[in-house]
């Protein structure tokens, strides 16, 4: 009954040693810091079987172990037990925990890559010592990561142009200090010598103690956005200047068309003071002596009767050839087209100059202020061309260009130089503001010796967007180019 207690020792002994052992081959198959597991599942069997060979020997040779000594081997092998079944879920949690991080690390690894930029974490110091970047660096700057790393082959520093380099350096400083985040736009030199526009935005990193330990941002080309940018400021510059020379332009035309409306009404009523009021006056006069004349001189009465209706008559004639003058009549009776060829056929009779008239078009009809302007710009440049061109020919076309009405008015005499024209020639400054009221454009050519060529484009779709003139500016007086426009 002696040598039960010690049995018992060993067997319990063995047993813990080889669940120990079981334990340890298992945890060494899951994790993968195998080598471990195995060197204590090793450890673990070695004193399983040292056990069971006391017992064996104890078995066959009679010779019976030290229950003191067995005892302590079974502590031990119990303790060993218990250490391997409470740090095995700790250790498998950190195996699980480590595994987590590694797949993290390649699904970060994987995002950065696909960034159109650069991930970065750097010193604070003049040359912004590289302590990590992204494999975005080498589409971004050309070099590898490792190449900017501690400034291995280039600090990151020396790709920033020299310009920028004390802005950065400047704004960066200045946001770490006040602890906020930071984002400029600078310029940087790639290795293959190209220069790039590029954002970045990054902030610091400060530990407990408020300690700055390095910078971590982001780094992305923008050169395509900035030339975008610079273009958009370009077209923007452009259509600043371009309104403000509209705007010019209009408050010229409002004061030229005040000052031209004075002058007219001044014209006017001299007009009807000298002709209408002077023949109605007259007519009036004879009408109140008709009645003395024929009590007096029966005789001379008829005469003064048929002298006061001769005075009405040419009175009602002033009086119409004033309204033509307003609103040409041959507008109120046809087309734009048939009161054209009425002009120029009643003016080809009175001068002996052979005027023709070609048109695509012989029934349009637009709003009356259109067609009224565009009668006075052909009436101003057939009258200019038979009174100053002495040409012995004229000829006006009118053509229907999509959306725009095109109209010639040709001669071939003397022509002259544009650049002598007098500032206050009012025929020719009116064709061209007429025309911009219509939202179309004017263009006169001539040169000395071939004649004078006066183009005109009128839109049909109300001038609701005034166009350029020819060549791309204001309407304005140009020099013949080349002597077969003249032909």
């Amino acid at each position: 009954m002696e040598a039960l207690p010690t049995a018992v020792v060993l067997v319990l002994s063995i047993a813990f040693q080889a669940m120990a052992a079981a334990l340890a081959f298992r945890s060494a198959q899951e994790s993968r810091a195998g080598w471990g597991w195995l060197l204590i599942a090793a450890a673990m069997l070695l004193m399983g079987i040292r056990r069971a060979l006391v017992l064996g020997e104890w078995w066959i040779a009679g010779a019976e172990p030290i229950l003191v000594t067995e005892s302590v081997g079974l502590a031990v092998s119990t303790l060993a037990l218990l250490g391997v079944w409470g740090i095995r879920p700790s250790l498998m949690a950190a195996h699980r925990y480590t595994a987590f991080l590694a797949v993290e690390a390649r699904r970060l690894n994987s995002v950065l890559e696909g960034l159109p930029g650069l991930v970065y974490r750097c010193r604070n110091d003049p040359q912004w010592t590289m302590e990590f970047m992204s494999e975005g660096c080498r589409s971004l700057t050309g070099y590898a990561p490792e190449d900017l790393l501690g400034n291995r082959r280039i600090a990151y520093a020396e790709l920033i142009e020299p310009e920028d380099r004390e802005t950065v350096y400047r704004a960066i400083r200045e946001a770490v200090a006040e602890r906020r985040p930071y984002r400029v736009v600078y310029r940087i030199r790639a290795a293959d010598g190209t220069v790039k526009w590029v954002w970045e935005q990054g902030q610091g990193v400060f530990d407990r103690d408020g300690e700055l330990l390095c910078l971590q941002g982001y780094i992305s080309d923008v050169t395509e956005w900035q030339k975008i940018q610079q273009e958009f400021e370009h077209v923007k510059s452009a259509w600043e200047q371009d309104r403000q020379e509209w705007e010019e332009q209009e408050h010229r035309l409002l004061h030229e068309w005040v000052h031209r409306t004075d002058h007219l009404s001044e014209i006017l009523a001299y007009e009807i003071h000298d002709g209408f009021v002077q023949q109605a006056s007259a007519a009036l006069m004879h009408l109140q002596s008709f009645e003395h004349v024929r009590r007096e001189r029966p005789e001379e009465a008829a005469a003064v009767l048929d002298r006061a209706v001769l005075l009405l008559r040419q009175a009602i004639a002033e009086a119409r050839r004033m309204i033509d003058g307003l609103r040409p009549a041959g507008l109120d009776r046809g087309s734009l087209i048939a009161a054209l060829r009425d002009l120029c056929r009643d003016l080809g009779e009175q001068s002996g100059i052979a005027v023709r008239v070609v048109s695509d078009v012989e029934s349009l009809r637009l709003a009356p202020p259109v067609e009224n302007n565009i009668y006075r710009i052909v009436q101003e440049a057939v009258h200019n061309a038979v009174r100053h061109s002495g040409t012995q020919e004229l000829e006006v076309r009118i053509a229907h260009e999509g959306e725009q009405l095109r109209i010639v008015v040709r001669d071939w005499g003397r022509g002259f130089d544009p650049a002598e024209v007098p500032a206050g020639h009012f025929g020719l400054a009116a064709i061209r503001d007429r025309a911009r009221m219509l939202g179309g454009a004017a263009q006169i050519v001539s040169a000395p010796g071939r004649g004078t060529t006066v183009r005109v484009t009128v839109p049909l779709n109300g001038g609701k967007a005034p166009p350029r003139s020819f060549g791309g500016g204001a309407p304005a007086l140009l020099p013949d180019p080349s002597p077969s426009n003249q032909a």
